[in-house]
């Protein structure tokens, strides 16, 4: 029983006891009125005793209630303090962490293309065929080499020649045109070769510095440097049946370089350059696209490229206008479908092509029956957004859904419509 509750009763008898002392002086002296007043207190006496009484009932449920939050604070409080503990520990390792990640971000902040030569150069060979000169470097293994496949094409006869002056034969695993990607092996190359790690080409931006070493005209081991002046494009060289977007850069890819590593200031490959075209334009194929290509390469020797079945038209103004499509507003975007290739998926799927019309002074025109507006959510703007997502995350027989901007039979507007399409394979260059 609390103090308070102790203290009300031994009032409540006090009261009592005085009570009883006047009912008996009263009674002594013969007061028959005062006993009806003295009977009103005795029953005033009995209310309070039920008051108290319920009083101290709620006084002690409350006190229960107290102790239980008590008990329940205390638990909690001890429960929050190694939640603290834990808090406190967890920030202490991050801080570690974020010392460390700073630490690194300044050795690439302040690493030089003359650092990352120093670190890489031992690891880009040359390589010579009767009718080619071109560069690769050592990946996945001290005696597996990446080039380009226009450097090795079929070629039987093929020679490496290692930083040191070491020269050997090399047999190759695997080509894919496609993607101009070639992986070749040699046996005993120098002990000090180690293969180059790939980066993550999803992480490169226009503007970020780059390095590139190679073999310009023979000259062993040439460093170049500069910066990516675009990523995702879609380019069409000479003699190369290129499909899968690349990198643009604004550095120096003379032949002979064709073949060596694109590197980050970390030292890792984010690309494998490719000597360009006539207009001086240099390219290299993403990091992304090397790791799934070379992995097939070295399993099967092949590699399977994804393929839906059309020939699109990246749209705009200037294509609205010019190729007269007619039923589409002037600033219509995504990828208009041209041509569907029978016998694959699109096909199968229902996707049509331009419907051919002619205007009413006889000139040519066409409708528009399907538009690619995104592959999987991925907006398709342009061919390199679909080629791209499809190259990068797609392989054949896969699902993939497509948003279409579709014009329907016996409809004057086209509606958004959604098709799912089960990806084949590109046919293996015949060329």
């Amino acid at each position: 029983m609390s103090s308070k509750t102790l203290s009300l009763v031994v009032i409540v008898s006090l009261i009592s006891v005085t009570l009883s002392s006047m009912s008996t002086y009263l009674i002594l002296s013969g007061g028959i009125a005062q006993q009806e007043r003295i009977d009103q207190l005795w029953n005033l006496l009995q209310e309070i005793n039920g008051r108290v009484s319920r009083v101290e009932s709620a006084i002690s449920a409350i006190e229960e209630n107290l102790n239980a939050i008590n008990r329940s604070l205390t638990g909690e409080l001890g429960g929050l303090r190694q939640l603290v503990e834990e808090l406190e520990s967890n920030v202490s390792r991050l801080a570690s962490e974020v010392q460390e990640i700073r630490g690194r971000i300044g050795e690439i902040l302040y690493q030089t293309p003359a650092d990352v030569y120093e670190r890489v150069y031992r690891s880009v060979v040359t390589i010579r065929t009767p009718s080619a000169l071109g560069s690769g470097f050592i990946y996945n293994k001290t005696n597996l080499i990446l080039t380009n496949w226009h450097v090795v094409r079929d070629e039987t006869d093929i020679e490496v020649e290692f930083y040191d002056g070491t020269r050997r034969s090399a047999v190759t695993m695997g080509t894919d045109p496609y993607s101009d990607i070639a992986v070749i092996m040699v046996h005993d190359p120098p002990a000090d070769v180690e293969p180059l790690l790939l980066g993550n080409s999803s992480n490169i931006h226009v503007g970020q510095p780059v390095v590139a070493i190679g073999n310009p005209l023979g000259l062993k081991a040439s460093l170049s440097s500069g910066y990516i002046s675009q990523i995702n494009k879609i380019i069409d060289i000479s003699g190369v049946p290129i499909v899968v977007p690349v990198i643009q850069l604004d550095i120096s890819i003379a032949p002979g370089s064709s073949g060596g590593p694109l590197l980050d200031l970390s030292g890792r490959v984010i690309g494998i350059t490719n000597a360009g075209t006539q207009y001086g334009f240099n390219f290299a194929i993403p990091s992304n696209i090397i790791r799934r290509v070379a992995s097939s390469l070295i399993l099967y020797g092949y590699y399977k490229h994804p393929m839906i079945g059309v020939s699109v038209v990246e749209l705009n103004p200037t294509v609205i206008k010019e190729w007269r499509i007619l039923n589409l507003e002037p600033f219509q975007t995504g990828l208009l479908v041209w041509r569907v290739m029978e016998g694959y998926p699109a096909a199968e799927a229902g996707m049509r092509g331009v419907e051919e019309t002619w205007t009413p002074d006889g000139s040519r025109a066409y409708l528009a029956r399907d538009i690619i507006l995104a592959i999987d959510g991925h907006p398709t703007r342009t061919l390199a957004d679909l080629s791209g997502y499809l190259e990068e995350h797609i392989s054949p027989g896969q699902t993939v859904t497509l948003t279409l901007w579709r014009l329907w039979d016996d409809e004057t507007s086209g509606e958004t419509a959604y098709i799912e399409i089960t990806v084949a394979s590109r046919p293996f260059y015949q060329g």
